[in-house]
C-alpha cells in the first residue's frame, strides 16, 4: 500500500527543497579541499566533509521529509547498521587488493603511452569532474548489469529490498555488489595516475551524493537533474513496478543514462513512495538471511511465486 506524502508544505519547505544539497555538496567538497590545502591528514580531510554529510542530512530528514512515515521504524534499521558495517570492512579488507592491481597497471600505462595519462595540471576541480565522468561510465555498466544479468540480480536485490528510503539505506548492499558496484572505481583512477586528493574528494562526493539520494527529503533538483542522479530520479529506480525500476542506473551523474536512454523522470506524476520488489514476496529481512540470500535463490523465488512473506 503506498504511503501518504504530507500535502501541506512546512514554512521554508520551498527554498530548503531548492538549497539543501547543493548546498551541502558545495560544503563537504569545500571542507575537503581546505584541509587538504592545510596540510591536514588525509583522513581527516576525507572523513571530516562525509560526517557533515551525515550530520546535516540526518537533521533535515528530520524537519522536512519526503514521506514522514519514512522516518519511522520499519524494523529495517538493524539490517541497514549491519550493512553499513559490512560494506566499510569490504572497503577495508580490499583496498590493498585494488592497489595490487590498479599499481601495476598504473606502470603499464605510463610504459605504454610514455607517460603519467591523468591531467594533474588541471584544477582540483576539473580533476574531481573528470574522475566523476570516467568512474561513472564503469559503474552505469555494472549497474545496468546487476539488474539485467539474474546472476547479478541476486546479489543487488538487496538493496532494493528496502521497505522505505533513508539516510541508512544507502548503505544497504551486498558485500559483493558494493565490490562490483564503488569499490573497483580505484583501479582505472590510480592506473590512469590520480592523486589521494582525487580519489578522496570523489569518495566525499559518492558519500554524500548517495546520503541524498536515497534521503528521506523534501528535495528539488530541477536542472540538476540532468547532472546528478538525485533523489528524484532515484526514486523510481526504486519502484516496485520493474519498467520505471530499470531506469537511472547513475551512481552521482544522470551523463551515462541520457547518453543510452535510461533516464526517467515523468513531469506530469511525483516519483514513487511505494518501493521495494514486487515479484520477491519472500526475500529475506534480515542481515544474515540476506547476506546468503544468493545462495538460496531458488527458494526465495519459489516462496514468492507462492505469495510467501519473508520468514
Amino acid at each position: 500500500m503506498e504511503e501518504i506524502r504530507a500535502v501541506e508544505a512546512k514554512t521554508g519547505e520551498a527554498l530548503f527543497a531548492w538549497s539543501i544539497f547543493p548546498l551541502t555538496m558545495a560544503a563537504c567538497v569545500g571542507l575537503a579541499i581546505y584541509l587538504f590545502g592545510q596540510n591536514a591528514d588525509s583522513r581527516a580531510a576525507f572523513v571530516a566533509p562525509i560526517v557533515l554529510g551525515y550530520a546535516l542530512v540526518i537533521l533535515a530528514e528530520r524537519l522536512y521529509p519526503y514521506v514522514p512515515d519514512w522516518n519511522r521504524g520499519h524494523g529495517d534499521m538493524p539490517t541497514d547498521v549491519a550493512w553499513w558495517l559490512s560494506i566499510n570492512v569490504t572497503g577495508i579488507a580490499t583496498a590493498p587488493l585494488l592497489a595490487f592491481v590498479a599499481i601495476p597497471l598504473g606502470a603499464l600505462l605510463s610504459e605504454r603511452f610514455g607517460s603519467q595519462l591523468w591531467p594533474s595540471d588541471w584544477s582540483i576541480l576539473a580533476q574531481l569532474v573528470l574522475a566523476l565522468v570516467i568512474v561513472e561510465f564503469f559503474q552505469y555498466w555494472a549497474h545496468r548489469w546487476l539488474h539485467e544479468i539474474d546472476f547479478l540480480w541476486r546479489f543487488h536485490a538487496t538493496h532494493h529490498s528496502a521497505p522505505r528510503l533513508y539516510w541508512l539505506n544507502a548503505a544497504r548492499f551486498h558485500v559483493v555488489d558494493i565490490a562490483l558496484l564503488n569499490i573497483g572505481f580505484a583501479i582505472p583512477l590510480i592506473a590512469l595516475g590520480a592523486d589521494e586528493q582525487v580519489l578522496s574528494l570523489w569518495m566525499v562526493v559518492s558519500a554524500v551524493h548517495g546520503l541524498f539520494q536515497h534521503g528521506n527529503l523534501s528535495v528539488r533538483c530541477g536542472p540538476l537533474n540532468w547532472i546528478f542522479s538525485m533523489a528524484e530520479l532515484h526514486r523510481w529506480h526504486h519502484s516496485r513496478s520493474l519498467r520505471e525500476a530499470n531506469t537511472n542506473y547513475g551512481q552521482n551523474l544522470i551523463l551515462w543514462d541520457i547518453v543510452f536512454g535510461s533516464r526517467y523522470l515523468p513531469s506530469d506524476c511525483e516519483s514513487p513512495t511505494d518501493i521495494g520488489i514486487a515479484e520477491l514476496s519472500a526475500f529475506p529481512m534480515s542481515w544474515w538471511k540476506q547476506l546468503i540470500s544468493p545462495f538460496t535463490w531458488s527458494s526465495i523465488k519459489a516462496a514468492s511465486a507462492r505469495g510467501e512473506d519473508p520468514v
